[in-house]
């Protein structure tokens, strides 16, 4: 009997050992930003909009005009004609004849006999290498902390008489629990080696050879020649007359002028981005026949607050900013009766990029956990963001249901949210 108490109680210590260190475990690992688990929904957002720019402008514009007119001119007519005449001649010329013959001499080259000769020589150099060096710690205790590590400059350093090129990674953590943790490791990548390094050097030698070639002396000249040449005399008789004509021509009135023009422009705009957050008051949402700690009718207090992400826009985008939010309630009725649509807010707000808004809300009517609440906020050039949640209404019969049949938990069945942040 004693040794089963003692076994039991071993198994309580061991049990709550377990419990603190999951517990310590989530408080360190998960993320703050994580609430209610994902209750927070939104809508894929639109890919890019195209933002119309178009108008009128008064440009000056080229106008072809004008019209022809009749004129009389004065004109000559002229008769004159060529009287073809001449005769042969023999007569003499000079021309330039091209000529030229070769001569043999005794010339000399060089024989070029330089060559390579391959030598070596001891460098230093570095080489590629894997190795990692942990300083105050090993790996086991380097991967534990492995989360309050950041890397600094690399360094040269020297291990076991060697020197090595590292990637140097550093761990200084202050626990909650007090005392320090300080370690360094480095992920060495390079090392100091010297190695045989050949190298070719170049030797100038040669010699002159005697052969025999060729030049080309020129023996070009002048030489008198005859031809028969055509000598013109032929000429010419000059005559004609005046002629009066009549001809439209035209006469130009082409201007500019200015027109009302249409002018084709616009650009493309990216979908905005950003984070909203959403606080519910209180976190169980009833019907306004109930009364609250105040005895008053229980409503529902929503804060909703956005904050846009401009930093991705383009010089010719002007900043995203939210101008108006619509946001409304369906209540999912029991005993199929329906949805029932209750507006919380739908209108303008001050543009702004950054902001919140305040709302409260009474509800006449119980609904499931399948009500949803929708918020759309909307960009003053009409892109859109859709977030919505589910957010049933409890009422007298509805509280007092059983979960029976329900696939969700208590805190979801009775909606059981005050606060979440979604990113898009």
């Amino acid at each position: 009997m004693l040794n089963n108490h003692n076994l039991k109680i071993r198994e309580g210590f061991i049990k709550v050992g377990l419990f603190l260190i999951i517990l310590i475990f989530i408080i360190f690992l998960c993320p703050l930003k994580i609430f209610c688990e994902d209750w927070l929904k939104i809508d894929p957002i639109e890919e890019r909009t195209w933002i119309d720019t178009s108008h009128w402008e008064n440009k000056q514009i080229w106008v072809s005009d004008g019209y022809f007119q009749e004129v009389s001119k004065k004109e000559w007519v002229d008769t004159s004609y060529t009287v073809n005449q001449g005769y042969w001649k023999t007569e003499e010329y000079l021309t330039w004849v091209t000529s030229s013959t070769l001569v043999p001499y005794t010339e000399y080259k060089w024989v070029d006999t330089s060559h390579w000769e391959r030598k070596y020589r001891y460098v230093e150099t570095w080489v590629p290498v894997n190795l990692i060096i942990y300083v105050g710690t090993n790996s086991y205790g380097w991967n534990v902390y492995s989360f309050a590590s950041h890397q600094v400059q690399d360094s040269i350093i020297s291990y076991n008489g060697n020197r090595y090129k590292a990637h140097k990674w550093i761990i200084d953590y202050r626990p909650s629990f007090g005392g320090r943790i300080y370690a360094i490791k480095y992920l060495c990548y390079k090392k100091e080696a010297q190695i045989k390094e050949y190298y070719n050097v170049w030797v100038s030698s040669g010699y002159l050879q005697s052969y025999t070639t060729y030049k080309s002396i020129d023996t070009s000249h002048w030489e008198t020649r005859s031809r028969r040449v055509w000598v013109d005399t032929s000429y010419t008789i000059s005559s004609g007359y005046w002629h009066y004509t009549t001809r439209k021509e035209w006469v130009d009135t082409s201007h500019y002028e200015f027109r009302p023009v249409w002018v084709t422009d616009g650009f493309y705009t990216e979908p905005f981005h950003g984070e909203v957050t959403v606080k519910k008051n209180p976190a169980f949402i009833f019907t306004r026949w109930h009364k609250n700690q105040n005895n008053e009718e229980c409503n529902m207090e929503l804060n909703i607050g956005w904050k846009i992400d401009n930093s991705y826009l383009s010089e010719r985008e002007e900043e995203k900013e939210i101008v108006r939010i619509n946001i409304y309630q369906e209540i999912n009725r029991y005993n199929n009766k329906g949805i029932e649509r209750v507006n919380v807010f739908n209108g303008s707000v001050p543009s702004s990029s950054e902001g919140s808004i305040n709302t409260v809300t009474k509800f006449d009517y119980s609904g499931s956990e399948d009500s949803i609440l929708h918020i759309y906020l909307y960009t003053q050039n009409g892109e859109s963001a859709h977030i919505y949640f589910n957010n049933p209404i409890n009422g007298f019969r509805s509280i007092n249901l059983m979960p029976k049949g329900s696939s969700s938990n208590a805190n979801t069945w009775l909606g059981g949210n005050s606060y979440g942040e979604i990113e898009f």
